[in-house]
């Protein structure tokens, strides 16, 4: 019987040794190509984290405040033109409202601001009073 050819055995030695390194190859770029959108879905999932922190939250706060101002008009005031409401007394009764009803209470000039462009009637500011609102009482 004939010895094996150790230049055959070689030779698919190094064969099955460069389809293992191709095989390799083609993992390492798939796990490249892998690697590659994980990373741009990091980075898209960072911007819109960052596009939320300056721009969303704070609309959605402004949203948050302008509703919250909304509601005091809308249960807390009674339409009357000839109704007029110091700027402070306005402001601590919707503070209070604000308390009572667990929403965050803006600050005055917010507030004012807001409030001044309420429509159906517009309040209208004049020497620190509001005209054309009056608190709503028990009776109302």
């Amino acid at each position: 019987m004939a010895s094996p050819d150790p230049d055959n055995n070689t030779e698919k030695k190094i064969k099955s040794l460069e389809q293992e390194l191709n095989d390799l190859r083609q993992g390492l770029t798939l796990v490249a190509d892998y690697s590659q959108g994980l990373q741009r879905i990091s980075r898209r999932k960072v911007a819109a984290e960052a596009m939320d922190q300056t721009i969303v939250k704070p609309l959605l706060n402004e949203e948050i405040e302008f509703e919250g101002i909304w509601r005091f008009h809308e249960e807390a005031l009674v339409a009357d033109p000839e109704a007029r409401v110091p700027f402070a007394t306005m402001y601590d009764e919707f503070a209070g409202y604000c308390r009572k009803t667990g929403r965050n209470v803006v600050d005055q000039d917010a507030f004012e601001f807001v409030f001044a462009h309420i429509e159906n009637p517009a309040p209208v500011p004049d020497g620190g009073e509001w005209i054309g609102y009056r608190l709503r009482s028990v009776s109302d």
